[in-house]
């Protein structure tokens, strides 16, 4: 019983509704159309490239082993006058591995590395944006009962347009 009470008395008010507002549509004509624009921005990329100086290490000759094997004679003949018995084979080998190691580093010494400048294209991307003005839509007006009216549109509407009119009665 509430139920269908409650589904009357909704479809009484639609149908109040639907007498109250009666709406229909009518061509009239457009008297002027006016564009609005915008502006968009595009991003464009663009790479961009220059010569660069930089510096490359040129392979060194190789040297002989002649500094290192003579370092190591000298000082294991050097490390051989210290020490007694066991000590005296240490500090021989000690004296000789100390004696190559000097010997190798004074070899680099006088063979230093050396470098070479060359020229090398380096690049990178810049953005940078374009902008233009695009129409983004159309103020129109148009003629309705003598009176001049304006509306925006997205599209232009061309000499005739379509308006909804829509006629509520005053209570």
């Amino acid at each position: 019983m509430i139920v269908r009470t409650a589904t009357i008395v909704l479809f009484s008010f639609a149908a109040t509704l639907a007498q109250a507002s009666s709406a229909y549509f009518q061509s009239v004509p457009v008297v002027e159309v006016e564009p609005i624009y915008s502006v968009t921005r595009t991003p464009v990329d663009r790479t961009v490239c220059w010569e660069e100086k930089t510096y490359e290490r040129t392979h060194r000759s190789r040297s002989s082993a002649t500094s290192t094997v003579v370092g190591a004679i000298l000082g294991g003949v050097i490390g051989n006058q210290f020490g007694g018995g066991s000590g005296k084979k240490v500090a021989t080998v000690a004296g000789a591995a100390l004696g190559g190691s000097i010997g190798r580093d004074a070899a680099r010494n006088n063979h230093p590395d050396r470098y070479r400048p060359v020229m090398e294209e380096r690049c990178t991307v810049q953005r940078d944006y374009e902008e233009r003005n695009t129409i983004s839509s159309y103020r129109v007006s148009y003629l309705y009962e003598g009176q001049v009216h304006q509306t925006t549109m997205r599209d232009h509407p061309g000499d005739q347009m379509r308006v909804r009119i829509s006629v509520t009665p005053v209570p």
